[in-house]
């Protein structure tokens, strides 16, 4: 018999203790703002190819260059404009999914601060 696990991801951190201090990407380049990233890893398989968390920062502009995962994004709170390099663009708010795709290039813009639930695949 398989046993089934199941755990939650607290936004507000483990007992809403709040989210810890994270880094940037290295890939990713601070155009403006974007200086206090805080983040939680609730889960990584074992492989690290697959994880889930919540990720938040205060209002800025990265730039995104050949983004090497796949990324399920779920907003909380706050709002994103993903452009591409080609000149896309979409505007996302709290309570929007989105994916960003593997290879994507463009800039990530958060007009004011923002979380997020994300899923991560780096297959």
């Amino acid at each position: 018999m398989s046993t089934i696990t199941f755990n939650r991801i607290d936004a507000k951190g483990p007992g809403a203790s709040g989210l810890n201090p994270a880094l940037h990407d290295p890939a990713d380049v601070i155009l403006e703002g974007a200086k206090a990233p805080h983040a939680l890893n609730a889960f990584s398989d074992a492989t690290n190819m697959l994880s889930a968390g919540v990720w938040q920062c205060d209002a800025g502009t990265l730039k995104l260059a050949d983004l090497p995962i796949h990324e399920v994004c779920v907003l909380i709170e706050g709002e994103v404009v993903i452009t591409s390099d080609d000149g896309r663009s979409d505007r996302y708010a709290a309570g929007d999914a989105f994916i960003l795709h593997k290879g994507f290039s463009g800039t990530w813009h958060m007009p004011v601060a923002t979380k997020k639930y994300s899923i991560v695949y780096c297959g």
